[in-house]
Order: C-alpha cells, then sequence, then structure tokens
C-alpha cells in the first residue's frame, strides 16, 4: 500500500531549498518555527484529509505552503492574502520545471489550493470549502501541538481536529 505524495515531496524539496537562501533577519516569527509548522503541517494534512476524506497529497500541499506569505515577506499580518502570488509562483515553477515526469497541478487543484491558503486566517468565518476549513483546523491542531497556547477561535478549530481523532486534551 503506497500514497501518492511525489508532488507534495517535490515541494517540500524545493520550499526547504529556498528557504536557505532567504534572510533570517528581522522576521515577526523565526524561521526555524516556519519550517518545523510547514513541515508538521503537511504531514497533519494528509492525516486530516485520510480521515475526512479528502485528497491526502492536495491537502498536505495546501498546509505545506499556507504560510509562504509570512515566509517570503517575513510579516505574519496579512500573510494569508499576502501569499497569492507566492502560491501561483511556485505552482508555476512546479508545473513548467520542478515537477520533471510527475503530474502537473492542474487549473481546479491550483483554485483549490489558492482558496484554503488566503482564507486560512479567516478562522472566524465558516466556509463550505472542506480545504479550508481543514486547514484551519490543522493550523490550530498544529499550533496546540507545538505547546503555543489555544485560545478564541483557534480553541474552535482546534476541537474540530480533537473531536475528529477522537482525542481529548490530556491537561
Amino acid at each position: 500500500m503506497k500514497l501518492a505524495m511525489k508532488r507534495l515531496n517535490r515541494i517540500l524539496s524545493y520550499l526547504f531549498d529556498d528557504i536557505k537562501n532567504l534572510s533570517y533577519e528581522d522576521r515577526d516569527l523565526p524561521m526555524r518555527w516556519s519550517v518545523m509548522h510547514m513541515y508538521s503541517t503537511s504531514q497533519l494534512g494528509v492525516l486530516v484529509a485520510l480521515k475526512k476524506g479528502l485528497n491526502p497529497e492536495l491537502l498536505g500541499i495546501i498546509a505545506a505552503l499556507h504560510d509562504i506569505g509570512s515566509i517570503k515577506t517575513k510579516r505574519r499580518e496579512n500573510h494569508a492574502k499576502n501569499a497569492s502570488k507566492y502560491v501561483y509562483e511556485i505552482i508555476e515553477l512546479y508545473n513548467s520545471t520542478l515537477r520533471g515526469n510527475l503530474p502537473v497541478i492542474n487549473e481546479s487543484e491550483i483554485n483549490i489550493i489558492h482558496e484554503a491558503i488566503i482564507n486560512h486566517s479567516d478562522k472566524d468565518i465558516k466556509s463550505e470549502d472542506p480545504y479550508i476549513e481543514a486547514m484551519k483546523d490543522i493550523d490550530s491542531l498544529d499550533r496546540y501541538l507545538h505547546g503555543i497556547e489555544t485560545k478564541g477561535d483557534h480553541l474552535t478549530h482546534l476541537n474540530n481536529m480533537l473531536d475528529l481523532f477522537e482525542l481529548r486534551e490530556l491537561e
């Protein structure tokens, strides 16, 4: 048994290489946090997708790219909306160069990825799009798993994940 994750892995490899060339100075969030969060959310995305019946590779790609706006601009403020151009650039680079003989990321997938990323910070707004809601939930769960205090709308999304996996907080 094997999951189709080659596109996700190719994108993660590119992101890790690209991040090495970025400045680590004057950032709202430490680069090490961004890298840990990028990797762990991509893995959580695969698990959540399997549990929810979504495309695991697609949700993994969304999760890997969801904070690219913060990584590229160095700022947290408006990072979801600011991710838009970087998402398109990275997917275009993947489709034109990085993919080799792997399948393209098609227009439908691009739209799903883009919408989930630019809307993932709107934790207080309920979406009918399962990928948007899944990314909000994954983001909140990952912060919690890294020991960040969870409150407000993040708590709502964390509870969605705890319910999905039939878990309860251990504290």
